[in-house]
């Protein structure tokens, strides 16, 4: 399905909007949808415009990212 729709299904049946997307190296869009109940989806789109469910689930849970503590270089 195009973008638009997989976007309207995941919203009227599960309440679910995006929460995260990215860009893959041969250019398709992947992004997490997720609903206020715990409902998630991912799916990515083509350059195309055709979208593709890859996996949904349940027990969303939005964290707050946390940069590594990287080593301290001494010289």
């Amino acid at each position: 399905l195009p973008r638009a729709q997989v976007l309207k299904l995941l919203h009227d049946n599960y309440g679910e909007a995006p929460v995260n997307r990215g860009l893959a190296a041969n250019g398709a869009m992947v992004e997490v949808t997720a609903g206020s109940i715990g409902t998630w989806s991912m799916f990515f789109t083509s350059p195309n415009g055709v979208s593709c469910l890859v996996l949904s689930g349940e027990a969303w849970q939005a964290v707050e990212p946390v940069m590594p503590r990287l080593p301290e270089v001494t010289r």
